[in-house]
């Protein structure tokens, strides 16, 4: 979804741009775990409160015997990335369409961190990806990689050999796993 300045009504601090009278805090990524099929209606939300945030949507095309049908979907369910200030993550948490947010096992933090580039890298692979995106959450690490041709040219990921004839570039979004994407080998 949108990009938007974070502007908390609530709080009883003045809030712009996510600081207060004394410091910026940083803002970073989260994964919210959501409603089922509620994805972008919660982006929407977001946008309105003025909370930044992304839904991974990729767009296909789905043919039937008597027509084809440009689709919108989500590639990972029931999950919003959201951009906030650590002080902020309560607040967020409490609004009642926010199940939870998505943390590391063990963790004393309210949500995982998710380095920006693993960001940056998702909507890069969605942009300029023609086939399908799919998404594992367990996946063997192997060798990264840079693209050569192709329209994904350039792009950085990790391969997965998947089969002899199948060859899988993945991105690594953390606590949740690989957004892959199948590519042939005289592309590498």
């Amino acid at each position: 979804m949108g990009t938007s300045r974070s502007n908390f009504n609530s709080c009883e601090k003045s809030f712009v741009n996510v600081t207060n009278d004394r410091e910026a805090q940083p803002k970073r990524w989260v994964a919210a775990l959501v409603q089922m099929n509620c994805e972008k209606k919660i982006g929407a939300k977001l946008d309105k409160l003025g909370v930044e945030n992304y839904v991974p949507i990729q767009t296909e095309i789905h043919q039937w015997s008597d027509r084809k049908r440009k689709i919108e979907r989500v590639l990972i369910p029931m999950i919003v990335f959201i951009k906030i200030a650590k002080e902020d993550e309560l607040h967020v948490r409490n609004y009642s369409f926010i199940h939870k947010f998505i943390k590391n096992p063990g963790s004393n933090d309210l949500a995982t961190p998710i380095p920006e580039d693993q960001i940056q890298n998702l909507k890069y692979l969605l942009d300029n990806s023609s086939t399908e995106v799919f998404f594992i959450n367990h996946l063997k690490v192997g060798d990264v990689v840079k693209i050569a041709r192709g329209p994904l040219k350039g792009f950085k990921g990790i391969i997965s050999i998947i089969d002899n004839k199948t060859q899988v570039i993945a991105i690594r979004i953390d606590c949740l796993g690989y957004a892959c994407v199948k590519i042939s080998k005289e592309f590498l």
